[in-house]
Order: C-alpha cells, then structure tokens, then sequence
C-alpha cells in the first residue's frame, strides 16, 4: 500500500487517543455508579487487541454469525425444495427467507439500545434467542402449510437471531479498538463462509431425507453448537451489578449531523441494490439457457469471494483513508456490474461477476467499524447503538428490495440492448444495481471530523 494511502502516525496517534478515552471513560462510569464492586484499573483487565480473551471472542463470534446467518442465507435452497411441497403457495414461499432476514437485520436497533441500557441482559438474551430459535426449527419441521413456515423458519428464527446474534456487536467494541476494522472483517466474513457450506449441508439433506429430518437435524446441530459457543462470548469490561438501576445515557447528537445522515444513505443506497444479484443470478443463468448448477455455482462463488474480502476490506478499514476506502468500494462495485453483469453472457462472465462483487459489495459491511469511528469520540455506549442504525438501513434495502425487483424486472425497455442488458428483462435490474453501488459513496461527502 502506498504511503499516501495511509494516516499520518499524528493522526493515528490522536485517533488510538481519543478510543482509549472511551474505555476509561467507561471505566470511570461503571466505578461510580457500583459502590458496592471494588475499582477495576486498567492493568487487572483482560488485554485488549489480542491475548486470549480477544481472540477466542473473536473466534466464537465468527462461528456464531456462520451458523446464524448461514443458515438464513441458504434459504433458497429451502425456496426450491418447499415448491413442490406446497405448489399452491408460490406466492407466499419467499416470504419465508424475507422476513427471516428482515426481522434480524431491523430488530437490531431497538435491542440494542435495550442491551445498551440493561447490559446484564445480555447473556440471558442470548439463551433466550437460542430456545426461540431450537424452537423455529421445530416448528417449521412440523408446519403443515407455507403460512406455518412464514411463522415458523421466517418469524421465530429471525427473533431468535436477532437476540443470539446482537449481544456479540456489543462486546466487539469492548474487545478491539485500534484492529478493530479487522476483527470486525473476520467476524463478518462468517457470513460468507456460512453462505456457502450451509446449501452444499442443507440441499443434500433435504433431498437424502425430506424437510422434516433436515430441519430436526440441524436444529438439534445448532442448538448444540450454539449452547457450546454462548459461554465464551463475554465481556472485557466488567459490569455492575445495580447498573439496571443507574443506566447509562445514549448522547443522540450525531442524529443532527449531516455526517451520519451521508453514512447512512450510503448504506441504505448499497444495500438497495446488493441483494439483486443473490436473488436473480440463478434466473439470469436460466435466461442465458445455462445448467441450474451454474446458478448455484454463482451464488456459493459470491459468498465464497467475501470470506477474503471480508477481512482485507477491514483490514484497509483500520489502515486508509475512510474517504478514499468508500469512493474505492462504491466504485469498484459499480464497475462490477455495469462491465461484469452488464456483458456476462457465458459461464466465464458469469464466474467472473459473481467473484467480483462479492469481493466488494458482499464486504460492504466490513466498513461499519469505521463509519463508527468518524461519529463516535467520547461516548463509550454509543458503538452498538451506531452498528445497529447502519444494520437498520441495510435492512430496509433488503426488505424494499423484493417489491422494488419486482418493479424493475417488468420493463422490457432494453431487450434488444447489447451483452446482459438485453437479456430477459434483466437490463433494467443491471442498471439499478449499479447505479445503487456507485450511490453508496455518497458517503464519502462527509466533513464534521477530518480523521484522514
């Protein structure tokens, strides 16, 4: 990387300042407000990025994002299998996977801001996510119809995510501070890694032993697993024991500023067109008269590019220019689409895409740490809180993206255009897809803190 690519050691130096404010400012907090537990110095506590507390953290809450948001990811899979069992229910069918993922991507904000001011909650939550979640995958093994899977593998397994999955961002700004981009790469590249082997796992399940073996079996696998995983995700910071009664006081200001409204907008605008291609790269496959395979062929090469993009994306995150890192991303995942997609008409183009955007636009989110970083100097309880709102704008992309597709793939406008664009009723999707990446660099136009 070149030198001008990185901060300055002056601003890095500022920067690891200002982050070890906010651990002894939280520190401080939590010595005034329990009287009755003797002061904690910086010295007797766990060390922070890296040791083994850092690291097996880290390293559970990887395994725990694969196995959550694998499973979710993987519901087409389910989608393929459920069509012949219920062919009445077309319609009602991929429901299932919206709200399964819609449900954890938009309850994150209001828990936690809960687990925010209730920190001792967060380890009864995690259990109590993990019997919803046992429980959604009883329920769907034994539904009798697609409204039962909407409830079951759609509603309950998304709560039960949801309470499983939040506790785990709350400690990741306990844990790591100045590498904290890359650990947040790591544990989010558990999505990718679960992306791809939960459908290998779950199609050769459903079809040696039929839906309801597979979702007993794996919700069985699950809650074992999980059960073995929740002890080592823990806290660096010790917390008292009468904090429910002294709650911390979330500084909402940074809802005023244009900065996190620009930050925000670009992850809205990402994550607008991001799922586009997850949803019809198998359609576009069959469009262009390729084997069923290469379509899921695409979807596990795409999942498969953000296991490594995921960690080199947060790694640069702790190292380059936010400004210079968005701007990168968003055009480096527009280029992908317009030149990838747009004249992907073989195999090879097809692969060649697939690789591409998941490299860039599927490691979108490992950006979070620092856009958390350019809002937040001085209020310890705010990161969680800051996370969640950016999960809350990829989540109402993801949501608005279903009805909105479904908009954009009625126009025939460019049917007789070149390359992908002339494909189907593709060209209008490509379009959008694109225009969505190159949008999320809006973010790029912040200004309140001058960090690079």
């Amino acid at each position: 990387m070149s030198k001008h690519n990185q901060p300055s050691d002056s601003s890095l130096a500022a920067e690891e300042t200002q982050l070890a404010r906010v651990f002894e400012q939280l520190q401080i907090d939590e010595e005034n407000i329990n009287d009755t537990v003797p002061s904690t110095n910086s010295s007797s506590l766990p060390r922070i990025d890296g040791g083994w507390g850092a690291w097996s953290y880290l390293a559970t809450a990887t395994a725990l994002e694969t196995l959550v948001w694998g499973f979710a990811s993987s519901y087409g899979v389910y989608l393929d299998h459920y069509s012949t069992l219920y062919p009445h229910s077309t319609t009602l069918l991929p429901v299932v996977g919206t709200v399964a993922m819609g449900c954890m991507y938009l309850l994150m904000s209001p828990l936690s801001l809960y687990l925010t001011k209730y920190p001792t909650q967060r380890r009864i939550t995690m259990w109590l996510g993990l019997i919803i979640m046992c429980s959604s995958f009883i329920g769907a093994a034994f539904a009798k119809s697609a409204a039962g899977l909407v409830v079951t593998q759609g509603i309950l397994y998304g709560i039960g995510g949801t309470l499983l999955y939040c506790p785990t961002t709350n400690y990741m700004f306990e844990w790591w501070s100045n590498r904290r981009g890359l650990a947040s790469g790591i544990m989010l590249s558990g999505t990718g890694a679960g992306g791809l082997v939960m459908p290998l796992i779950s199609n050769a399940l459903l079809q040696r032993y039929g839906k309801r073996t597979t979702l007993l079996s794996i919700g069985i696998s699950f809650t074992i697993l999980i059960a073995i995983l929740i002890p080592f995700i823990r806290p660096r910071l010790p917390i008292p024991s009468n904090s429910n009664t002294h709650r911390p006081k979330v500084n909402w200001n940074f809802m005023s500023r244009s900065t996190f409204w620009l930050l925000w907008l670009g992850v809205l605008f990402q994550g607008l067109a991001a799922f586009m291609p997850v949803t019809y790269l198998p359609s576009y496959a069959t469009a262009l008269s390729l084997s069923p395979t290469i379509g899921t062929l695409t979807i596990a090469l795409m999942n498969l590019a953000r296991v490594p993009g995921q960690v080199v994306i947060g790694y640069l995150a702790d190292k380059m220019s936010p400004r210079k890192l968005i701007l990168l991303m968003a055009l480096a995942s527009g280029i992908s689409v317009f030149a990838g997609w747009g004249a992907a008409k073989n195999v090879g183009g097809l692969v060649g895409f697939s690789l591409a955007f998941g490299a860039f636009a599927g490691s979108y989110t490992a950006l979070f740490s620092r856009f958390i970083a350019i809002l937040n100097r001085d209020d310890p309880h705010l990161p969680a809180i800051l996370y969640s709102l950016f999960f809350l704008a990829r989540g109402i992309g993801s949501i608005a993206s279903g009805p909105l597709s479904s908009a954009l793939m009625s126009h025939t406008s460019l049917s007789h255009a070149k390359g992908g664009y002339g494909v189907g009723e593709f060209g209008v999707l490509i379009i959008w897809t694109g225009v969505g990446m190159v949008m999320s660099g809006v973010g790029a136009g912040y200004k309140n803190y001058k960090i690079d």
